[in-house]
């Protein structure tokens, strides 16, 4: 029974197309959310310093500027929401979030490795939550008729999008962590893990 079931598995595992159809899923959604937090960080700064300077000189010369930006604040605000959010889903991927193997190195190559799968599957299902309760957050503004504060015109939910599709794409990453490891030697996972942190936390994309 557990052949047939991994049957699909290892046929997918060592298929040339599969593993291409991933890397390019893989590629696309690692561009999404570093693009995406890029140009929001980016945005969010020069929006700012826009605004700031608009203040210093209406505050210099307050007969002659009026030039407060009064959606400023809030679309920077946003700009950096999705500059975070997407940059974390990113992190997923280059292996740059807070992790400490010091434990993992104590036990045996086995139990590390079921120990490490754990962790990915407790994150997997964790993201994997965060991802529907982000879409039902935009669904309840959305079904509200809620509005920007400042850009009066735009729905809210616009912005809230942010939510469901960076906790989609950290999902799929943390999840194929647990594919990857699933397939590796117990001996060479914690060392992997390590080579990892120290790789992909200096390697430019």
């Amino acid at each position: 029974m557990l052949s047939l079931i991994a049957k699909p598995f290892v046929w997918a595992h060592h298929s040339p197309l599969v593993h291409r159809i991933f890397a390019i899923l893989d590629k696309i959604i690692a561009s999404i959310n570093k693009n995406i937090a890029v140009a929001g960080l980016t945005i969010g700064v020069i929006i700012t310093a826009v605004n700031v300077c608009c203040r210093y000189l209406t505050g210099l010369f307050p007969d002659i500027f009026q030039l407060s930006l009064t959606w400023a604040e809030e679309m920077a605000r946003y700009c950096f929401l999705w500059s975070a959010f997407f940059g974390a889903a990113y992190g997923f991927r280059k292996g740059v979030h807070i992790s400490v193997t010091m434990l993992l190195e104590k036990f045996p190559p086995k139990v590390a490795k079921t120990c490490v799968i754990i962790i990915h599957t407790l994150n997997s299902v964790f993201l994997a939550f965060m991802t529907y309760a982000g879409a039902m957050v935009c669904y309840d503004n959305y079904m509200l008729g809620y509005m920007s504060e400042a850009l009066h015109n735009v729905p809210l939910w616009i912005f809230l999008l942010c939510l469901p599709f960076a906790f989609f794409g950290a999902t799929y990453r943390s999840i194929e962590k647990i594919y990857e490891i699933s397939w590796m030697e117990a001996n060479k996972v914690v060392k992997n893990t390590e080579n990892e942190m120290i790789h992909d936390s200096v390697l430019k994309d």
